[in-house]
């Protein structure tokens, strides 16, 4: 991975210091080949893959996968063998309609996770679509699709890792797009749950008549799935945001400070309040903001990952096509640093130690980082 960076970053150098016009259809082709060269069809370091094939099966077999857990008794007979390697069996789901959707279609093409795979890798490639025509909207010229599309850390964690991330991408940057030309759309929320943090500001600026549309699609596309009640269908998420933490940044310095004073459990439940409460506050200011919607959703999701009690290696996919609409060099290099969190994998210790120098050295790259003449808006 180190030398595939290596590569990486060369690429972008010569693409910013030199006049060079790139073709897209070169850029996608070069995509594709990175995309494909890890390919294994099963996940090498964590079991999301496992999950996601769970949910489709259950859906494809009639079962609404809010309403059990996976080591409930009741769904005994649909065990596989891929429900033994799964993690967190005592947790409900927590994928919203559109990607149960795809995956219980899918299904029936090809009833194992090698179609979870496929629907990340397929959906991270046309991703570059919607990004691409922003970029010509914008002005932005075509070669910074590089800077998503050649990116190591996004070929292996959809190519190898199995995450459905790009789905929500998808429609994120449909709607941002549609807004930059004066229509309207949005779906992300319902393909991913963290891209909630965005519809805010879509939807302030898609007037009323986009807002009840959008609420009535969403409600079309829970129907299928609303024969639980309330509580089941927040479960899984709950669990996500009352436990959760990975590779954090700020948060694990909030709790940090407020366990000293309030101890373990009650530093926690402060820390995730306050850190919660200043995303919440982030979101609603660059939702009655004048100004840039595209340049104000990254920012928005932005905040959110470096707030929040979990920073998964492929979240930072969530902000990275920004980097192709402002060209610079600082979310490149970052997705660099977050290879360290795979060191947990062979040494937890080891891994939590190198969190301090990968934290550091974000936020130093993101103070130091110029705006690329290349991009007529760039914050």
């Amino acid at each position: 991975m180190s030398a595939a960076f290596l590569c990486y970053g060369l690429a972008l150098v010569l693409l910013r210091r030199t006049s060079l016009r790139l073709h897209w259809v070169w850029i996608v082709g070069i995509a594709i080949v990175m995309h494909l060269a890890p390919w294994r069809g099963q996940p090498m370091w964590d079991h999301d893959a496992y999950r996601y094939h769970w949910d489709g099966l259950l859906l494809a077999k009639g079962v609404n996968p809010f309403r059990y857990a996976p080591g409930d008794h009741e769904l005994w007979q649909y065990r596989d063998q891929y429900w033994e390697p799964m993690d967190y069996k005592w947790i409900k789901t927590i994928y919203p309609p559109i990607t149960q959707y795809l995956l219980a279609w899918t299904y029936h093409l090809d009833p194992t996770p090698r179609r979870v795979f496929v629907l990340g890798v397929l959906f991270n490639l046309l991703c570059l679509w919607p990004l691409l025509l922003l970029m010509r909207a914008r002005g932005v010229p075509d070669k910074w699709l590089a800077i998503y599309a050649w990116n190591p850390l996004m070929a292996v964690e959809f190519g190898v890792g199995g995450h459905l991330d790009p789905i929500s991408i998808f429609f994120l940057l449909w709607a941002l797009y549609f807004i930059q030309r004066g229509w309207r759309h949005g779906l992300a929320v319902m393909a991913k749950t963290q891209m909630v943090f965005a519809v805010p500001i879509i939807l302030w600026r898609a007037g009323w008549r986009a807002t009840a549309i959008f609420v009535l699609a969403s409600v079309a596309l829970m129907i299928p799935l609303a024969s639980v009640g309330a509580g089941d269908l927040i479960s899984g998420s709950g669990a996500y945001l009352s436990s959760w933490e990975n590779n954090s940044g700020i948060f694990a310095v909030v709790r940090y400070l407020a366990t000293l004073g309030l101890g373990a459990a009650s530093g926690q439940v402060v820390a995730r309040g306050l850190t919660g409460l200043a995303a919440l506050t982030m979101i609603v200011w660059l939702t009655f903001r004048r100004g840039d919607a595209a340049l104000h959703v990254g920012l928005a999701l932005l905040a959110v990952l470096l707030l929040s009690p979990t920073f998964f290696p492929w979240y930072v996919s969530w902000v990275l096509p920004f980097a192709c609409l402002f060209p610079n060099v600082t979310l490149p290099a970052i997705t660099f640093l977050l290879l360290a969190p795979y060191l947990h994998y062979f040494d937890a210790e080891l891994a939590f130690a190198v969190r301090i120098p990968e934290i550091a050295l974000m936020y130093m790259i993101g103070a130091a980082t110029p705006s690329s003449p290349d991009s007529p808006s760039a914050p």
